[in-house]
């Protein structure tokens, strides 16, 4: 985590396996959060990855290894805590955001993404369902059935799908700045009507924390499928 003025830059570096997270990552991040969330001085969270990965979503090995229920109820407390932030949250994304780690990022109040994104809601092609309140989202932003598309066939999203999806697209060496110039006018307006509007908004829109409650049945139960747990085996 770094500091630029008022904002606070937190960056997802886990390279060797593309970003991907497991639990104690993404408790650690969730502390993180809800440290610069009590600080008065931050005024807005930017959320990156490297310019390779913004992050593959979560480590399947921890879904091999561990019991799948407290796997899944762990890893969800980071997104919860993304739900649950006053201060706004930026998500900074460029190369590869995959799964829980594309959820993520469009969890956040605004994203802005790179031409070079590779996006994709992947869960299928592990024999798993959508998750990262994945459901809510794509459902509230894309419609139904663009939705059940991404999340039957788990292709790469075209940069067309993708602008559908966030607030811009622009050249990968631009998403900082635009990053980092939205923190900037963020810092110049009232933190009160800002959590006030965000509260405001996401109480309007369907409910991400029930979607995660649903999904939470949906996952144990395709993770319960013999072909899912052989194909979990192979991310030990």
């Amino acid at each position: 985590m770094t500091r630029e003025a008022s904002a606070a830059l937190v960056e997802i570096t886990r390279p060797e396996r593309a970003n991907a997270l497991r639990v104690d990552d993404a408790e650690a991040l969730a502390a993180t959060l809800v440290a610069l969330d009590d600080d008065p001085g931050v005024r807005a969270i930017i959320l990156l990855g490297s310019p390779r990965y913004f992050s593959a979503g979560a480590d399947l090995a921890d879904l091999a290894d561990e019991d799948a229920l407290a796997h899944i109820d762990r890893i969800h407390r980071l997104l919860r805590q993304v739900l649950a932030l006053r201060t706004p949250t930026i998500a900074a994304v460029r190369g590869a955001a995959v799964g829980a780690g594309l959820n993520l990022a469009l969890a956040c109040d605004l994203v802005v993404a790179g031409t070079s994104t590779r996006a994709s809601e992947m869960f299928i092609h592990r024999g798993l369902t959508l998750d990262f309140a994945g459901s809510a989202i794509l459902s509230a932003r894309i419609g139904p059935h663009r939705a059940k598309a991404l999340a039957f066939f788990g292709g790469t999203l075209t940069l067309d799908e993708l602008a559908m999806l966030v607030n811009r697209v622009v050249p990968d060496d631009e998403v900082l700045d635009v990053a980092r110039g939205w923190a900037h006018d963020l810092a110049e307006r009232s933190p009160r009507a800002l959590t006030l509007s965000k509260r405001l908004i996401d109480q309007a829109a369907p409910s991400l924390g029930s979607a995660l409650d649903r999904e939470i049945i949906a996952q144990l139960a395709a993770a319960s499928d013999p072909a899912t747990r052989a194909e979990l085996e192979r991310w030990r």
